[in-house]
C-alpha cells in the first residue's frame, strides 16, 4: 500500500478470569485521522482522534452469559454519542453462543445504537469463546466423539469434516497437536 494513512482503527481487547467463575473481556476502539482534525463539519474532538471508546463485559462461566456491562466515550464526534452508553445494559442476560451475532444487531444495529460500539462487541464475542479455555481450563480434554464444541464451523481450519475437525472427532490428541503451527520443526503437517 502507498500514500499517506488517512484513517486509523485500532481494536485492542483483554480478557482475564475475575471472581470465581467470571471472566471480565475488555476492549478498546481508537480511530485517529493522522493527517489532522477532520474535513469538514467531522471534526475530531481530541487531536487527531475521532473515536476512544471502551466497553467491558462481564461474562459467567460456563454457560458465557452476559452479567454487566461497562462502556465510556474518553472521545466522541458529537454530543449525542454517548446516549448509546447506557442502552448496553440491554446485553446482560445474553449468552455468548449461537445466536449472539443476531440478538446484538437487533438491539444496536443501524440506527438503534453507535456502529462503533456495536463493532467492538462484535470483536469482543470470538475473545470470550477463546479466553474460557485458558481462564478456565475447559479444553484440557478432547470431548468424546468431538461432543459440543463452539468452534467447528467457526473458520475454514475447523470447518465440519476438515482435517482439524475429524482428528478431534477421533479423540487424535497427537494428531491435533502435530497440526499446530506451533509444532516441533519435523512434525507432520498434514494426514
Amino acid at each position: 500500500m502507498s500514500g499517506e494513512a488517512v484513517h486509523v482503527r485500532t481494536i485492542t481487547m483483554q480478557a482475564r478470569r475475575a471472581a470465581e467463575g467470571t471472566l471480565e473481556v475488555s476492549g478498546r476502539l481508537v480511530d485517529e485521522r493522522p493527517q489532522g482534525a477532520g474535513v469538514g463539519w467531522f471534526g475530531a474532538v481530541n487531536g487527531t482522534i475521532i473515536h476512544d471508546m471502551r466497553v467491558s463485559l462481564a461474562v459467567r462461566h460456563p454457560d458465557l452469559v452476559i452479567t454487566a456491562v461497562t462502556a465510556e466515550m474518553a472521545s466522541h464526534p458529537y454530543s449525542l454519542c454517548p446516549d448509546a452508553v447506557d442502552p448496553l445494559q440491554q446485553l446482560v442476560g445474553l449468552p455468548i453462543g449461537r445466536g449472539f451475532t443476531r440478538a446484538l444487531n437487533e438491539r444496536f444495529g443501524r440506527q438503534l445504537g453507535c456502529a462503533h460500539l456495536t463493532a467492538l462487541i462484535h470483536a469482543m464475542a470470538p475473545v470470550v469463546r477463546q479466553a474460557v479455555g485458558p481462564a478456565f481450563r475447559a479444553y484440557e480434554e478432547i470431548p468424546k466423539g468431538g461432543g459440543e464444541t463452539w468452534f467447528v464451523n467457526s473458520c475454514q481450519a475447523w470447518k465440519e469434516g476438515g482435517l482439524l475437525h475429524q482428528r478431534l472427532a477421533a479423540g487424535d490428541v497427537e494428531g491435533l497437536k502435530a497440526l499446530s503451527a506451533r509444532a516441533p520443526t519435523g512434525a507432520p503437517d498434514s494426514a
